[in-house]
C-alpha cells in the first residue's frame, strides 16, 4: 500500500502486501458458529454525548450473531491512526469515514466495495439517491462508504440589517456582493473570507453554487477553468475591490467567522445548521437563513460533507461489520443519531420526511438543498489540498500576490 509523504505527512513512505491478511481489530469468533465480535473505530463530534454508546449497547442486545466494540480517537488524530492502521493490518474491521479520505484509501485497496452488499440491502431504497455518489471515487461506480451523518452550507445574515437597508435577502452571487458593499461601513462588514482553518469548505460552497466544478463526470479536474476562474474572481473580489470583509478574515477560522457574527460585526455568514440552534437562541426573529447565492439566482448547488463508514479490505469479518454498518443506517437509527448532539442531517429519506425536519423553515433549507448539493471529491490529493495547501494559496490571492487563474491552477495541480 502507498501512503506517501505528499498525501498525509505524518505518515512514512512504506509498501507492504499486508492488505489480504486480517485486521487486528475484532477477536475470532468466541466458537464455531458463534457470536462474531467485530471492531469499529470512529471520532466523536460531542465527546460528552453518550448516543454511540447507547446505540452499540442496543445493537449488541438486539440479536446474538455479532457483538461491536467502540474504540474512539479523537478527530485531530483518526485521519493518521487509520491510515497507520491500514499500512501494517492491525486496524478495525469497520470505521467511521469522511468522504474525501476516500481517495487516500479506496485506490489502495484499503476498504472493502459495498456494492455487493448494498444490492441486497432492502433499506437502501430509503437513502436519498445523491447521496450514493459521496461514498464513489470520481469516475467509478463502486461505493466505498455507506452514508451516514450529512449536512450542507447555506447564509445566514442579519435580517434587520437587510431591512434597515432596504435590501432583500440575497438570491445571486452578485446580490451578495452588493450587499457586502451595502452593509460595510462605520465599524461594520459584509462576510468573513475565512481564509484560515476550515475555510476551504466554505469556499468550495460558494464554488459550487456559482456553478464551478472540481471535477468533471469522467473524474477529470477541472478546478481552473473559465467558470470557475471567474467564481473564484467574484469571492476574491469580496476583500481585493469592496474591502467588505474584516480585519484578520483572510486568516480567520470559523471560531472568528462566528464571533464576528454574533457580534454583529458581520451581516453575513456561510455555515451549516450545526450553528443553527445557537444562532436562533441569540437573534430570534432577527437571523435569516438562504441559501448559499447561485450565479443566476435559480435552485443550484452547495457543499455538502458526509461522515459514513467503511469496511476495511483486510478484515476477515466484513459480514459482520455490515450488520453493524447497515443497521446504523437504517431509520430509527439514523433518527436517533440525526437528533442527538452528534447529529447531523438524515440521509434516509424516512426521516427527513418527519416533522422534525420539516417543521423548521431554516432547517429546511439545509434539508431541500441535499439533492444537488456536492461533496469534496474523494480525489487523493483532496487531503493535501484541504489540510495543507490551500490556505496558503488563497491568502496570496487576497493579497494580490496571485491571480485567480494561477490560485486555481496551482489547487488543481495538487488535485491532479
Amino acid at each position: 500500500m502507498r501512503f506517501t509523504k505528499r498525501i498525509l505527512p505524518a505518515v512514512a513512505v512504506l509498501g507492504i502486501t499486508a492488505l489480504t491478511a486480517g485486521c487486528a481489530g475484532g477477536a475470532a469468533p468466541t466458537e464455531e458458529g458463534g457470536t462474531v465480535e467485530i471492531t469499529y473505530w470512529l471520532w466523536q463530534d460531542d465527546a460528552t454525548d453518550g448516543t454511540w454508546t447507547e446505540l452499540a449497547e442496543e445493537f449488541n442486545s438486539s440479536q446474538d450473531d455479532v457483538e461491536v466494540t467502540l474504540e474512539t480517537i479523537p478527530l485531530d488524530q483518526y485521519q493518521n491512526q487509520l491510515v497507520s492502521s491500514a499500512m501494517n493490518g492491525t486496524g478495525p474491521d469497520a470505521a467511521r469515514s469522511k468522504d474525501w479520505w476516500l481517495g487516500q484509501f479506496a485506490p489502495e485497496g484499503a476498504i472493502a466495495d459495498l456494492s455487493p452488499y448494498i444490492d441486497e440491502w432492502e433499506a437502501s431504497d430509503d437513502v436519498v439517491d445523491s447521496l450514493w455518489a459521496t461514498g464513489q471515487i470520481p469516475g467509478e461506480d463502486a461505493v466505498y462508504m455507506l452514508p451516514h451523518q450529512y449536512t450542507t452550507l447555506y447564509l445566514y445574515y442579519r435580517v434587520d440589517y437587510f431591512e434597515a437597508l432596504g435590501l432583500d435577502a440575497p438570491q445571486t452571487q452578485q446580490d451578495l456582493l452588493d450587499a457586502a458593499e451595502a452593509l460595510t461601513g462605520d465599524g461594520r462588514y459584509g462576510i468573513d473570507v475565512r481564509g484560515g482553518a476550515g475555510g476551504q469548505d466554505q469556499w468550495l460552497a460558494w464554488m459550487y453554487a456559482g456553478g464551478a466544478s472540481v471535477v468533471d463526470d469522467s473524474g477529470e479536474v477541472v478546478l481552473d477553468d473559465e467558470t470557475a476562474v471567474s467564481v473564484n474572481e467574484d469571492y476574491l473580489s469580496i476583500v481585493n475591490d469592496l474591502e467588505a470583509a474584516p480585519p484578520g478574515s483572510i486568516t480567520a477560522a470559523f471560531a472568528d467567522v462566528k464571533t464576528n457574527f454574533v457580534e454583529g460585526l458581520t451581516g453575513m455568514m456561510i455555515h451549516h445548521p450545526g450553528s443553527l440552534k445557537e444562532l436562533e437562541g441569540v437573534f430570534g426573529d432577527k437571523l435569516g437563513v438562504v441559501p448559499i447565492p447561485t450565479a443566476d439566482g435559480e435552485p443550484g448547488a452547495t457543499l455538502g460533507s458526509m461522515s459514513g463508514n467503511v469496511i476495511m479490505a483486510g478484515s476477515e469479518k466484513q459480514d459482520a461489520a455490515w450488520a453493524w454498518i447497515s443497521w446504523l443506517t437504517e431509520e430509527a437509527q439514523v433518527d436517533q443519531m440525526s437528533a442527538s448532539p452528534q447529529g447531523q442531517l438524515p440521509v434516509l429519506e424516512s426521516v427527513i420526511d418527519s416533522e422534525a425536519y420539516s417543521s423548521d423553515p431554516n432547517l429546511k433549507v439545509a434539508v431541500d438543498a441535499i439533492p444537488t448539493a456536492k461533496t469534496w471529491p474523494a480525489l487523493a490529493g483532496v487531503a493535501e489540498l484541504a489540510a495543507k495547501e490551500w490556505n496558503p494559496i488563497i491568502q496570496k490571492a487576497f493579497q494580490g500576490e496571485l491571480t485567480s487563474q494561477d490560485a486555481l491552477t496551482s489547487m488543481a495541480d495538487v488535485l491532479r
